[in-house]
């Protein structure tokens, strides 16, 4: 219990972050001011040009069609594993969020950085859709494996490896020159709010659903 109390502390307070970060960002975006750290971030796109190759296959995970060929994988195993209900939440809450996403581009309407873009994009830049859709989605897919898990290290692996998958994901869209570092970074938090609604419904309902059969 203590421990299950621990994480619900954590995950609270990394989502009260996530609100102070997005405000923060937003009303910068929407009063025209200077975020600090985009300065300083922003030098991820002066880094080798022989790394890109690496990164343009990276940010690929965080697209349309990377989510797209890991959402059938792991749909298929929850639905072997018969967690409906977590099939379901996954892919309304990609789906969804990937609509809120676009609803929040329009919004802001910020303009993509004046410089060589070195992946396609065809849509506004805040927040971006790699890290905000991305972050659900392999938030979502790390929670359902975990869920299922009784090795604290082995929990702690999938913990790190999405960390860093994640990181990358959004280190690639700046590295490649189609996003401001506050676009990445309050697309993790716009993200970590939408999954955390998720999965809030998805415990409601599975709590739910026990107590029926109770």
């Amino acid at each position: 219990m203590q421990r299950k109390n621990k994480g619900d502390l954590i995950s609270v307070g990394c989502l009260l972050l996530a609100i102070i970060v997005a405000i923060y960002i937003s009303t910068s975006i929407v009063n025209k001011q200077i975020i600090w750290f985009d300065e300083k971030l922003a030098l991820l796109a002066n880094l080798p040009d022989s790394i890109n190759p690496f990164f343009l296959f990276i940010t690929e995970l965080g697209d349309k069609l990377g989510i797209g060929i890991v959402a059938v994988i792991v749909l298929i195993w929850l639905l072997i594993k018969r967690n409906f209900l977590g099939a379901a939440i996954l892919a309304l809450s990609v789906a969804i969020g990937n609509e809120l996403n676009k609803f929040l581009k329009v919004m802001f309407a910020r303009e993509r950085p004046d410089l060589d873009h070195l992946a396609h994009v065809d849509s506004l830049s805040f927040p971006s859709g790699h890290a905000m859709v991305g972050l659900v989605f392999y938030y979502m897919i790390a929670y359902f494996m975990i869920e299922r898990m009784t090795s604290t290290a082995g929990k702690r692996v999938v913990i790190i490896l999405t960390a860093l998958m994640l990181i990358l994901i959004g280190a690639s869209r700046i590295i490649l020159q189609v996003h401001y570092p506050s676009d990445v970074i309050g697309g993790f938090a716009f993200g970590y709010i939408w999954v955390f609604i998720w999965i809030l419904l998805y415990k409601y309902i599975k709590k739910f659903k026990l107590k029926r059969r109770g």
